[in-house]
C-alpha cells in the first residue's frame, strides 16, 4: 500500500484510528503523568499538518497509527473483545464536538489562525517544546472547550494539576479533534459505525 492509492474506507479507518489513538494516549498520560516524546510529536505534525494528501499523509506513516488500528479492532470488533468504555465516552463526546464545530465558522478560523502561529513557533523552539504544548492547550481551551458538553478528563489530580501535562493532554486532544474533523469530511458519521462496524474493523485489520 501507498500513501497514494488508499480508498475512502481505508481513509475513514485511519481517521478513525486517530481518534482513537489520540484519546488513549490522553488517558494514560492522565494516570500516569508519562508519554513516549515519538507519540506527542505524532500529535503535535497531525494538528499542524493542514493541507494533507490524504489522511495517511496526516500521521505520515502507516506504523505511526498502529495503535489507533488495533483499538478500533478492540473497540468495535468481536464482542469477545474486551472494550474500554472510558475510551468510548471520550471518542464519542470528540465525534459530537466535532460535529458542533464544523458549524462555527469563526472557531475555525481561530483555530487556523492559532495552528499557523504554532507553526512558526516550532520553527524557532523545535517541535518537542513546551511553549508548543502550552500553545496548542491554550487554542484547544479558547475554542473547543467552550463547546458543551465538554470533555471531563479522568485522572490523577496532582498529575492534572501540573500545567506542562495539563497542556499535553488538551494537545491530544486537539490531535483527536483534528482527527474527528477529517472523519466527518469523510463522509464518517455515527451510523456508519453502527452499520459498517465489520468493514471499518476488517479495514483497520488490513491496514495493520
Amino acid at each position: 500500500m501507498t500513501i497514494e492509492n488508499l480508498t475512502k474506507t481505508e481513509e475513514q479507518t485511519i481517521a478513525l484510528a486517530g481518534i482513537f489513538q489520540s484519546c488513549r494516549q490522553m488517558q494514560q498520560l492522565a494516570n500516569s503523568g508519562q508519554i513516549d516524546s515519538f507519540n506527542m510529536n505524532t500529535a503535535v505534525k497531525a494538528i499542524i499538518n493542514t493541507e494533507p494528501q490524504n489522511a495517511l499523509e496526516i500521521f505520515q506513516d502507516i506504523a505511526n497509527i498502529r495503535e489507533g488500528l488495533d483499538l478500533i479492532q478492540q473497540q468495535l470488533g468481536s464482542a469477545k473483545t474486551e472494550r474500554d468504555i472510558e475510551l468510548t465516552r471520550y471518542s464519542i463526546g470528540i465525534l459530537f464536538l466535532a460535529t458542533k464545530l464544523l458549524k462555527k465558522p469563526n472557531m475555525l478560523q481561530k483555530l487556523s489562525d492559532g495552528i499557523e502561529k504554532a507553526q512558526d513557533q516550532i520553527e524557532h523552539f523545535g517541535i518537542d517544546h513546551t511553549n508548543i504544548h502550552a500553545s496548542l492547550g491554550g487554542l484547544y481551551s479558547d475554542t473547543i472547550s467552550t463547546l458543551n458538553p465538554r470533555i471531563m478528563v479522568s485522572g490523577e489530580p496532582t498529575i492534572l494539576n501540573n500545567p506542562d501535562t495539563a497542556n499535553k493532554v488538551r494537545t491530544l486532544l486537539l490531535c483527536a479533534i483534528r482527527s474527528a474533523v477529517l472523519w466527518l469530511q469523510l463522509g464518517g458519521s455515527r451510523w456508519q459505525l453502527l452499520f459498517k462496524r465489520k468493514k471499518i474493523v476488517a479495514s483497520a485489520k488490513a491496514l495493520t
